[in-house]
């Protein structure tokens, strides 16, 4: 069972440091894992540059005091390991494929959605899930409070979801990953190509249109 819960992580000044966790409970042990949300929200989970502007805390109302995770937690169990990503940590594609990397060969994502109420957003977030999932051949499970819950394959097909703002309990056979995308092998070498050429490409029309111009 994975349950989202916020942590305190001991305290500052008098002041209780939280974390945006992921708790896995196994049944029949003790054993516990936790994942603790490595890309915080600016403006919603902190503040950035909190300590050198101290006044932009009071200009923000109920923006929580969360420390962020260090560590890229891939969760052991029999049947999957388990990547767990929060909320629109989905949204980056470097963070995914550290879990992956990691072995991971099933991505888990519990995320709030009640920020985006009913707008396109909800479903926005939803389809960053099939990008990753179709980026690093890995299934999805998502589970989102008034968002779209839902599973997606390794092939990025979406074999069951909710509709938003719905009660909603969902099950659904899940095969793990069992192989690496080259994007999980490589990461963005790819894009990294691209800029290189298109780099190339305005230096060489810079030099050449300078050369014609000096004629």
């Amino acid at each position: 069972m994975l349950i989202g819960s916020v942590l305190v992580k001991g305290s500052d000044k008098g002041k209780s440091l939280l974390s945006n966790s992921v708790i896995m409970l196994s049944p029949g042990t003790d054993a516990i894992e936790v994942y603790d949300k490595i890309h915080l929200v600016p403006f919603g989970e902190y503040v950035p540059m909190g300590n050198l502007f101290p006044f932009v805390k009071k200009l923000v109302t109920a923006v929580g005091d969360f420390v962020r995770g260090e560590e890229v937690n891939v969760m052991q169990t029999p049947f999957a390991n388990i990547g767990n990503l929060i909320c629109y940590e989905i949204a980056f594609p470097g963070l995914v494929r550290k879990f992956i990397d990691r072995g991971a060969n099933l991505i888990v994502t519990v995320t709030n959605d009640a920020w985006f109420g009913r707008t396109s957003a909800p479903y926005q977030h939803f389809s960053m899930a099939v990008f990753r999932a179709i980026e690093n051949r890995v299934p999805v499970a998502r589970s989102a409070n008034t968002g779209i819950s839902g599973f997606i394959d390794s092939r990025g097909r979406i074999t069951k979801k909710s509709d938003i703002f719905v009660k909603a309990s969902l099950t659904e056979k899940i095969s793990v990953g069992d192989e690496k995308s080259y994007y999980a092998e490589h990461g963005d070498v790819f894009a990294y190509a691209c800029l290189i050429i298109a780099s190339v490409m305005v230096v060489l029309g810079i030099v050449r249109k300078h050369g014609t111009s000096s004629k």
